[in-house]
């Protein structure tokens, strides 16, 4: 069980993760420009309770949705929206967006541009941390649909055949954009796949309660660090928006699906634990609010100030020394 300090580590990070995306849909329909843009809001509790369990020199490579996951590795506020932003302050100097957002100096990597890459790419950085023999393991991050692409197959029966410290987190939120899984794949639950290759699947029903993502992930990440190959950790959630902010509202989800899954909230489900179990009053959680806001204010004022990239940029970072 998380303890009283970590569970508000938590709330934060929920809080500056859905006010994050709340800024990047304000910016959305107002017409300012955005480099590619995929909103979590409702999801903020995979990113923030996997994150917290992996070490600095674990390999982590999220896929789209994953503000929550960045913020929470710890990667600078104003350098990552700066790129959202497409700046030349950003920690890509605006040429990678979101969709391709490296920051080296945290061992993150996003693999969302393509979704191919998102099984493969961890894959290759696992065989790598197998023979140092240091106990480090890569984190391959990926949404419900892009497990029925044949990277898919190809990444996790490598992983399994030569045993590769390797976590594959399938962040389910039921949609591949407006594609229910359940009718793509005929499965209830994604994991199950695991079996065909003879390797571990666990599903974490309620992807929305920290501590749950949490406990789970520590669980699977253990098992994975003490060399007993990879595993599939598949964490059942809901977005509330839709797959982009340029699409249509989400009408093609089940009214009362969606209307359960929104009582679900993460930061509602949160906020009543630490009040009813832990008796943190809402003056302590305003106060965290209120840090939030002032954080992300500055570094909105700060991006949105900030110059764009020179075209010359466009060519350097692409050969090794140039």
């Amino acid at each position: 069980m998380a303890d009283l300090a970590l569970l508000l580590e938590f709330y934060e990070n929920l809080v500056k993760s859905r006010r994050f995306d709340e800024l990047l849909w304000d910016a959305y329909v107002n017409g300012k420009p955005l480099g590619m843009t995929h909103l979590g809001i409702g999801e903020e509790a995979v990113g923030t309770a996997t994150m917290k369990v992996f070490r600095e020199t674990d390999i982590v490579c999220p896929h789209h949705r994953s503000h929550a996951h960045i913020l929470m590795r710890g990667c600078d506020i104003k350098a990552m929206l700066s790129e959202t932003l497409l700046k030349a302050t950003g920690t890509c100097k605006g040429k990678a967006g979101e969709a391709h957002f490296v920051d080296a100096a945290k061992n993150l990597y996003i693999l969302g541009g393509t979704l191919g890459p998102c099984y493969t790419v961890p894959v290759g950085f696992a065989y790598d941390f197998k023979q140092e023999g240091k106990g480090n393991i890569a984190v391959a991050y990926s949404g419900d649909g892009s497990t029925c692409e044949g990277a898919f197959y190809e990444g996790v029966n490598m992983a399994a055949a030569f045993k590769l410290p390797v976590l594959f987190i399938i962040q389910n939120n039921f949609f591949a954009i407006s594609e229910d899984f359940r009718k793509m794949t005929g499965l209830n639950r994604l994991s199950t796949r695991a079996q065909g290759f003879g390797i571990p699947g666990v599903t974490v029903e309620n992807g929305n309660d920290v501590e749950e993502v949490y406990e789970a992930t520590k669980k699977a990440a253990e098992y994975v660090r003490a060399g007993n190959g990879p595993m599939i950790l598949e964490i059942m959630t809901w977005r509330k928006m839709g797959h982009g902010p340029n699409e249509s509202g989400t009408k093609y989800k089940d009214p009362e699906e969606q209307k359960a899954w929104l009582a679900n909230d993460p930061i509602k489900l949160l906020t009543a634990k630490l009040k009813e179990q832990y008796h943190v009053t809402d003056e302590q959680l305003k106060a965290i609010d209120d840090r939030v806001e002032t954080l992300l204010q500055d570094a909105w004022e700060y991006a949105e100030n900030a110059p764009y990239s020179e075209p010359e940029v466009a060519m350097q970072h692409i050969y090794a020394g140039c």
